[in-house]
């Protein structure tokens, strides 16, 4: 299926590309337009003006989709909570997050528009930042950390 959201992604898109391709859609494509943009009639359209999907005052996309399409893993649950620390309850201040995790997590995130020619490096990055997050995450709860 092919998929739409914004250029250069940030926190909460890298992060929603990421769960679509591992727990949505494994044969996802991502393409990238202007906010301006019309959408493709065969897209899924994600944190765009027009699109249902799309952050809210309470939740990220990343929220949305793992309540649209039912997920209930506990880690994907956690990092839903870490995103929504930085994206929504700091405002994405970094002043005001309350879990550690969320300023690594965004710096890096955000840190790879500084290091990535295109749209799709910072999303071949980005999924190898979000594999580690799990991984660690998984990692600590069968208590190997």
């Amino acid at each position: 299926m092919l998929w739409v959201t914004r250029h250069e992604p940030h926190v909460d898109r890298c992060a929603s590309i990421w769960l679509i391709k591992n727990f949505i859609d494994k044969e996802a494509v991502f393409e990238f337009i202007s906010r301006e943009s019309e959408i493709p009639k065969d897209a899924i359209a994600f944190t765009l003006p027009k699109s249902e999907l799309k952050p809210t005052e309470s939740q990220t996309t990343f929220d949305m989709l793992v309540e649209r399409y039912k997920l209930n893993d506990p880690l994907v649950l956690r990092i839903a909570e870490i995103l929504r620390d930085f994206e929504i309850e700091a405002n994405e201040d970094i002043e005001n997050v309350k879990l550690k995790e969320s300023t690594g997590l965004s710096f890096i995130l955000k840190g790879l528009a500084h290091t990535s020619k295109s749209d799709h490096e910072i999303i071949y990055k980005a999924m190898i930042v979000m594999d580690a997050l799990y991984a660690e995450l998984n990692a600590r709860a069968k208590g190997e950390n």
